[in-house]
């Protein structure tokens, strides 16, 4: 027993010395490093135990302790600060004013090593095509390509139209379900929200004739989805190798659509497959990498969409109102049934969008991560080390009181209606909102993905009413925090009763806008 005593106390000081040794070779112009409980590895526990959340809860330490007078020393160390994990460092930003001095940065605090990351742990790229990848110009040319076919103009239309047919489509047959039984329909709100928002979305990019049309793949993406954090960091806990057995059902799905990619497919799949292909990219690694085009349509689109329904649903005043808004500005009365103007909906329902964006605002845990090319004096203040990484997590930033106001933590479903007397018609600069990512990387399908989700919510909004089983709303559900997403889903899901609004039954139809009109997001 004396042996084991005198072996765990040689480790405690050997991991404290370990950790005062790397600390002690930081440059004093770096970031305050902000120590863990656990040396060494406690930040990093800290994020696998719950997510990118973890990060505002540091923040909120550092303010507390701030009060305290212990640290930091003056008000401005709170801006950024350093988590070390192992050799290597992680620094945190938690100020929207250093964000246009880390966007002016790009050069040098670069996103491209991440998506060299990502085609190589979730598209299983080979040596080649990881080293393609490594290149800025393969990456340089994907982005412009996925910017370009997402924009608003005649492609875009197409994907929208697509999608919002296959929506309408989904919305009829629930109602349909309802209307054939008299005992009522009960679905679990998160199994159904990935599957309407899965089959839209995929209708809109891939064409009607998607890999996900087969339930089968439709369930080992999703298989796949629950094993995404295990396979980016490269930790083997995917030991049964559950989530690569999914992924294989996928890039198989992938292989045989890709052998007769459909003349509907968009031009976003279109051009991803002739930008790797020209790059140098084989046909094989080619569909693997087009099966990761789901995680970033699919995965943040999701949650986003439950947890709007679930906070419209919740607040009975609150719905009341945006169901006015919705009748009266954006439906169409005709005598053989309604149509949803999507334009009027968009531009004329400030309401729904409120909700919209306030709902991304109060769930948006993600962290933009940058990599550290090069030393980095940032806003000559900081100095940020090459191969290291920096990060600028969202959710301090959206409940810092200082951007939002006393109600920063609060759900306030009209924070973002317009008002006579804000300034170009907009309440909230939109640098302080990061719910579709930070210039000059903003999310380019996020005109598609507001679309969806906007007339998603107003149909449901009209035609039917939402309750869960037994009628309690629960506050606070407990949250899955082993997805890599920017909205976390629920731990657990939600049963819910579904009853039509008799008074809008019948016959409807979309009449969708040209993309040209725009969902007026105060990210752009």
């Amino acid at each position: 027993m004396s042996h084991i005593l005198y072996a765990m106390i040689g480790t405690v000081f050997l991991v404290y010395a370990v950790e005062y040794l790397i600390s002690s070779r930081d440059d004093p112009r770096e970031p305050k490093r902000l120590r863990p409980k656990v040396p060494l590895i406690g930040h990093l526990v800290g994020i696998i135990n719950s997510g990118p959340s973890y990060h505002n809860r540091l923040s909120i330490n550092v303010d507390a302790t701030e009060s305290a007078n212990r640290y930091p020393r003056n008000a401005s160390d709170t801006e950024i600060f350093t988590l070390g994990i192992l050799h290597f460092k992680l620094y945190t930003s938690i100020s929207t004013r250093l964000l246009p001095a880390i966007q002016r940065s790009s050069k040098t605090l670069s996103f491209r090593p991440m998506i060299q990351h990502v085609a190589r742990r979730w598209g299983d790229a080979s040596d080649e095509t990881n080293d393609l990848f490594g290149s800025p110009h393969l990456v340089t040319d994907f982005s412009h390509a996925m910017k370009s076919s997402l924009a608003p103009g005649r492609h875009l239309d197409e994907v929208n139209d697509r999608m919002g047919k296959r929506v309408l489509l989904d919305v009829d047959d629930l109602l349909d379900l309802c209307n054939s039984t008299q005992k009522g329909l009960q679905i679990k709100l998160l199994e159904w929200t990935r599957h309407v928002v899965m089959q839209a979305s995929s209708s809109g990019v891939y064409g009607t004739a998607h890999p996900f049309i087969d339930i089968e793949v439709e369930k080992a993406f999703w298989k796949w989805h629950s094993h995404l954090s295990a396979h980016i960091s490269g930790l083997n806990f995917d030991i049964l190798g559950k989530g690569y057995t999914a992924r294989q059902k996928v890039f198989d799905a992938h292989q045989k659509y890709c052998k007769n990619i459909p003349d509907d497919a968009s031009l976003l799949f279109k051009e991803r497959w002739r930008v790797l292909r020209e790059a140098g990219v084989s046909e094989a690694d080619c569909v693997k990498q087009q099966a990761t085009l789901p995680i970033g349509m699919l995965s943040n689109t999701v949650p986003t969409m439950y947890w709007t329904i679930w906070e419209l649903f919740s607040r009975p005043e609150v719905l009341a109102a945006v169901r006015e808004e919705i009748e009266q500005k954006a439906v169409i009365r005709q005598d053989d049934g309604h149509v949803l103007d999507v334009a009027k909906l968009k531009s004329c329902c400030p309401g729904l969008l409120s909700v919209f964006q306030e709902t991304q605002r109060v769930r948006h845990i993600h962290a933009a991560i940058r990599k550290v090319l090069e030393d980095t004096m940032l806003d000559g203040r900081y100095l940020l080390k090459a191969g290291n990484y920096v990060q600028m997590p969202g959710n301090s930033i959206h409940l810092n009181t200082k951007i939002w106001g006393d109600s920063a933590t609060e759900f306030d479903p009209y924070r973002f209606v317009p008002k006579a007397s804000d300034k170009g018609g907009q309440r909230v600069a939109g640098s302080g909102f990061l719910a579709w990512g930070a210039p000059p990387h903003l999310c380019p399908a996020r005109q598609f993905a507001a679309t969806e989700i906007l007339i998603f919510i107003a149909l449901l909004a009209i035609r039917v009413d939402l309750h869960p089983i037994g009628g309690v709303w629960e506050k606070n559900p407990a949250l899955d925090f082993a997805d890599p997403v920017t909205v976390l889903n629920p731990k657990k899901d939600v049963s819910f009763d579904v009853k039509p609004r008799q008074q809008w039954d019948g016959r409807w139809t979309l009449l969708m806008s040209q993309s040209s009109v725009r969902v007026p997001l105060a990210s752009g």
